[in-house]
């Protein structure tokens, strides 16, 4: 990573929008923060700005009220922005409507900072790319502690801690690093609560997703020998239970915990057009099934969006699944 030029050019800035992709995770939401707290050190004028709401077990990061939705108001931040930096993008569509916003716009850099194989990259004017980190976290962490040292501060370390936190599944997932390891123990070294994080995000469900998961796990569907699991999901549950679109969030992680599932597969039926999350314990390389799809990730958490029919997508994912997993045996 060239972070020599990744810092010269946040110096030359003035005025500075972060962004990052439609239904935010905990990575990009993680990274925004830090990179909101380094740029207001530096003196900048930044917002965060993206397409989707701050999901609701993340308002603890929003005492401050420095995340934003895009609107009308922030839209003219960024026309008047001298550097746009689009973290954990993957695709520059997914920044949803801030992604047709920039296309009418010429006069603003854009800085891609992320550890995907990114599509579409002639989209951006700087890539800085890693897919040997496990998280955008980490590599702001590198950033800060190589270039702006002195820099670190307590909100910078808990946005970082929170990126590499989520995006290896709490330090399991076979993308921890060494690195991730070093971030927590500094983590605890500044004070941070960790603890208290990790029940924030995943000790915090409501009812609502609970009856949720009681309904998925009563419709569970499993193939090819078992190694699949997969399950649907539509708005009509989501309604049944008085819930949102976040009450399933994490529900493909964790149906790839059942002894001898590779693969874990959830299909959310937008009505005309099909969400697909995959999740693989490391025998399969996920990636290579959302690519297909015309999505992308991770080689064990990938995703994509697909036109068409539930009932026909559904039949046309099983079957290239399940020709991927046998073709793999071989």
């Amino acid at each position: 990573m060239d972070f020599k030029s990744i810092s010269s050019l946040i110096l030359k800035s003035n005025k500075i929008f972060i962004s990052s992709h439609i239904n935010p995770d905990g990575d990009s939401l993680g990274s925004s923060y830090a990179f909101y707290h380094l740029l207001t050190q530096l003196g900048k004028d930044c917002m965060i700005i993206n397409h989707s709401p701050l999901p609701k077990m993340y308002n603890f990061l929003n005492q401050e009220n420095i995340f934003h939705e895009h609107n009308s108001e922030t839209a003219a931040f960024i026309k008047n922005s001298d550097l746009g930096i689009i973290l954990d993008i993957g695709d520059y569509y997914r920044l949803g409507d801030i992604a047709l916003l920039l296309d009418e716009i010429e006069n603003i850099e854009l800085m891609n900072i992320d550890h995907h194989n990114v599509i579409d990259l002639k989209k951006f004017d700087h890539n800085f790319i890693n897919t040997k980190s496990s998280s955008v976290g980490e590599i702001i962490y590198e950033l800060v502690t190589n270039e702006f040292n002195g820099y670190l501060s307590k909100e910078i370390l808990e946005g970082i801690y929170i990126a590499v936190l989520t995006d290896t599944g709490s330090f399991k997932h076979n993308n921890t690093t060494g690195l991730s390891h070093l971030i927590a123990k500094e983590s605890i070294n500044f004070g941070i609560k960790t603890t208290k994080i990790y029940q924030n995000i995943y000790e915090n469900s409501s009812k609502s997703r609970i009856k949720l998961l009681g309904n998925v796990i009563q419709n569970l569907k499993f193939d090819c020998n078992d190694q699949l699991v997969w399950f649907g999901v539509n708005q009509d549950m989501i309604k049944e239970v008085g819930g949102s679109n976040e009450d399933f969030e994490g529900f493909t992680d964790f149906f790839r915990s059942i002894n001898g599932v590779e693969i874990s597969l959830m299909l959310y039926d937008l009505k005309g057009k099909v969400r697909i999350s995959l999740r693989s314990k490391g025998l399969y390389r996920v990636d290579e099934l959302a690519k297909q799809m015309g999505g992308g990730g991770h080689p064990y958490a990938s995703a994509a969006l697909i036109e068409g029919d539930f009932s026909e997508v559904k039949k046309s994912v099983l079957n290239l699944i399940s020709n991927y997993i046998n073709q793999t045996k071989k």
